[in-house]
């Protein structure tokens, strides 16, 4: 009988944790996350103010901004670390990312980006702290930026 009643709940866990795992939205950053994250992204109304307008980012964890979107001379350059990824209940994917100024190294980094991409993946949405990472995103906030794939 306990033989019985240990399989019994042994498969029911077991069950669980299956069933579970199915419908868990964190996921393990892999080289396609870095994959997807490359590209050309713009924002054109950007171009009159005083931030980037432009960013090329490269699959292999560098990336290099612009002033304008016509700019072909980059004007800074870094690398970054996506360190957590989830899948929100409408398809969006979030990433944490850490941000260098020019190469990666030890220590911290000059930024912490809380990333939304929308279920296209076309469109992009960041906030920026130097602290640590943000809890949401927030259109209001002084460092929120958007960003449209090219």
């Amino acid at each position: 009988m306990k033989t019985r009643t240990f399989v019994s709940i042994l498969i029911l866990v077991l069950a669980v944790m299956v069933i579970s795992e199915g419908f868990a939205t964190e996921k393990k950053v892999t080289k396609r996350d870095y994959k997807f994250y490359s590209g050309t992204w713009i924002n054109e109304e950007y171009d009159s103010r005083a931030v980037w307008a432009k960013y090329e980012i490269y699959r292999d964890g560098t990336f290099a901004v612009y002033n304008k979107t016509s700019d072909t001379g980059k004007n800074r350059s870094g690398t970054y670390e996506i360190v957590e990824k989830w899948i929100d209940s409408e398809g969006n994917t979030w990433y944490k990312r850490h941000i260098w100024e020019g190469a990666k190294v030890e220590g911290h980094p000059v930024g912490y980006d809380l990333d939304k991409f929308s279920n296209s993946g076309n469109v992009w949405e960041y906030i920026e702290s130097g602290a640590d990472f943000p809890t949401e995103i927030d259109k209001n906030h002084s460092q929120y930026r958007i960003y449209y794939r090219q």
